[in-house]
């Protein structure tokens, strides 16, 4: 009984943790959003990069976009294939003022991706601690 009372309250503790930081996360980037600078770049090569075992290629867009009449470069750390851009397809990103090299995609999951995994994490290891409680506690 007093293992079954730890684990869960473990388990409890942990969702909490990774909820708190997935609601953390989420306002980070509504401000990274809500604060940056919008601009369009535009894909100029899908860069293919071997998996270890060197039997797949997984294909990360590189994006040059304008800063102040400078030409920046940026790859993000998302990879895909068959590629998720074509070479020349325009996209919307977003970047921090003070930090050119800071940047995200502006779309779903370019800019929620990390609050989304820490949700899908959190979310039932939460319900499977704190429900023990209340069901051990009769509200359930």
């Amino acid at each position: 009984m007093k293992m079954a009372v730890m684990i869960h309250g473990i388990l409890a503790l942990l969702g909490v943790v990774l909820l708190a930081l997935g609601i953390k996360l989420f306002i980070s980037s509504r401000e990274f959003v809500a604060k940056g600078i919008k601009t369009t770049a535009t894909v100029i090569d899908n860069v293919g990069i071997e998996s270890d075992d060197n039997k797949s290629v997984m294909y990360s867009p590189m994006l040059e976009y304008q800063v102040a009449g400078e030409t920046k470069k940026y790859m993000p750390n998302m990879r895909a294939n068959p590629p998720s851009y074509d070479i020349g397809e325009q996209v919307q990103i977003v970047y921090r003022p003070n930090n050119h090299q800071d940047v995200r995609i502006l779309s779903y999951w370019g800019v929620y991706l990390g609050t989304i995994i820490l949700l899908i994490f959190s979310l039932p290891i939460l319900i499977i601690g704190a429900g023990y409680f209340l069901f051990k506690w009769g509200f359930i």
